[in-house]
């Protein structure tokens, strides 16, 4: 019987079963199977972390290699020489695989499906099994290992991840979570009928970066890593690089060491890079570098997002009680600025948290009483048109231009909403006065209504033959066109003042506006000009 170590001092033995070993990548999920000649395996020796090799015997996984950390199966081992890296592929890539591998699991290759997967990166993988039908989904997470499982819960969001668990063995599923993040398995728990998320969750082991779980979500000390670097301001180069050599998990991805003083106050920060240049000796004040932001434990989300893109850090110290208690790396900001980025467009029409794939009753949910909210505005802005019935009686053909105007009234302030809402949500409006604001769009809206107004004149001329009727029309264009530009600027500014979110409730606010003002405009310069139409 033979011991082979990884990188990460994981063993396992050979003995007289036929073994088919997973290679894994950790920082890029399993890159191949490979069947050694004449090598058996059989149990699993448990790693320094609790977990272990990942292998199936007779095509059933025994257990699985942990994540954390690069595992390379030694050379002597003959299985690899090196291990392949996953490439990116494109979107069209994507969905041509993901058509190959439903009609592989159509035909009952399941195995051949994974074949087809395998190779790549696991953010690919989550993305093509979250987009398959829930027969073929199930089919292909069958053939999974355990360790793949929780990779592609790791990728895919919280929804996706919560119906991919509900069919999964509680063995298996206990596994996949034992490795997630704490608010990840807080997710997914949530979303299973009680009695299985009781059962998984006795089976799981205290998290060790459950006091992540006392924070927020969407917070800085939701983001952050616990694991922190630090080492005192009077201390040598070489002192510091032991203190990064004893970071197992994230010193790969760090960029800074911090500096903490006498008391435990954070004092500054050491570029690795300068670390890595710098002799043993040298005393880390000559090369240390003052910090540029530091946030605290509650510090939204957004703000560290944006303290991130406008400073250029690639990590930001998180502090709680003046102390230093965790570090936010770049790659999770990125994810915190797309997944909020994400959000506001979706408040913005009003989806908030709503997926393509997503169960119908989430969807009524969350769309419903929206339509029902617009359902209401839309019979007021009918209410305005029935006050000009005598008007639409004597010119019909005033009906006919009604959706003109209201339409480019409510595109219009639409496009104005989007760019204010999202100029609040980046800080991009520091230092402009919102009257100033209010003036530009209008400006801005006078400038369009001119052009659409004057184009809109020359159509109805040229079509009903009635300048009376292309002169109102042309005046109602440009009169909304002002509405809407400063309404579009305007609603968003006046609820942040009074603290509400103005990506949730703006829009029907301006659609609304902008129809009741634009039929009003128009049918009312139409029954004061009654004369020139007819």
């Amino acid at each position: 019987m033979a011991w082979t170590s990884n990188k990460r001092g994981s063993t396992f033995m050979e003995c007289s079963v036929p073994l088919m070993v997973s290679v894994i990548d950790t920082d890029s999920a399993i890159a191949r199977q490979v069947s050694p000649p004449n090598r058996t395996c059989g149990d699993a020796i448990p790693t320094r972390r609790g977990r272990s090799t990942t292998c199936s015997v007779r095509g059933k996984p025994c257990r699985s290699l942990g994540y954390h950390g690069r595992t390379v199966l030694l050379k002597e081992l003959d299985l690899v020489s090196e291990l392949e890296q996953p490439q990116a592929i494109t979107l069209d890539e994507a969905a041509q695989i993901a058509d190959e591998v439903k009609e592989l699991i159509e035909a009952g290759e399941e195995h051949s499906a994974w074949e087809l997967l395998q190779n790549l990166h696991p953010a690919d993988i989550g993305t093509i099994i979250a987009g398959l039908p829930r027969a073929s989904r199930d089919a292909i997470i069958s053939v999974m290992s355990p360790d793949t499982v929780a990779w592609i819960l790791h990728q895919m969001n919280p929804v996706e991840a919560g119906r991919v668990a509900t069919r999964l063995g509680s063995n298996i599923l206990s596994f996949a979570l034992a490795q997630a993040h704490p608010r990840q398995v807080l997710n997914v728990l949530d979303r299973l009928p009680v009695r299985r998320a009781r059962e998984v969750a006795a089976s799981l082991e205290p998290l060790e970066s459950a006091e992540m779980l006392e924070y927020a979500p969407d917070t800085a000390g939701d983001l952050m890593v616990g694991q922190t670097p630090t080492t005192h301001i009077d201390s040598l180069t070489g002192e510091a690089r032991e203190v990064l050599r004893s970071l197992e998990d994230i010193r790969q991805k760090l960029t800074h060491l911090f500096l903490v003083g006498n008391d435990g106050e954070l004092v500054g920060q050491v570029s690795v890079v300068e670390l890595a240049l710098a002799e043993n000796e040298t005393p880390l004040r000559e090369i240390a570098s003052p910090l540029v932001a530091t946030v605290t434990t509650d510090t939204p989300a957004l703000e560290c997002a944006r303290l991130q893109r406008h400073y250029n850090v690639t990590q930001l110290p998180v502090t709680k009680d003046e102390r230093l208690v965790g570090v936010i790396l770049a790659e999770h900001l990125l994810a915190a600025t797309v997944e909020l980025d994400t959000r506001q467009m979706q408040r913005v029409a009003n989806v908030a948290g709503e997926t393509v794939g997503g169960p119908l009753s989430s969807s009524i949910r969350t769309h419903l009483p929206w339509l029902m909210i617009n359902l209401g505005t839309t019979f007021l802005a009918a209410g305005t048109v029935s006050l000009f019935e005598s008007t639409l009686a004597q010119v019909v053909v005033l009906a006919a231009f009604l959706p003109v105007v209201a339409g480019q009234g409510g595109i219009g302030g639409t496009q104005t909403l989007t760019l204010i809402v999202r100029a609040i949500a980046l800080g991009e409006l520091v230092g402009i006065g919102a009257r100033r604001l209010l003036m530009r769009e209008a400006l801005l809206g006078l400038l369009h209504g001119v052009v659409l107004g004057v184009l809109v004149a020359v159509i109805a001329l040229l079509w009903k033959q009635n300048p009376g009727l292309g002169l109102v029309l042309g005046l109602a264009m440009l009169g909304n066109m002002v509405i809407a530009g400063t309404v579009g600027a305007g609603v968003p500014l006046f609820l942040r003042r009074v603290g509400i979110d103005p990506a949730v409730s703006s829009a029907v606010v301006v659609t609304t506006f902008t129809d009741v003002f634009g039929f009003l405009l128009f049918l009312g310069i139409a029954s004061a000009s009654i004369n020139l139409i007819t």
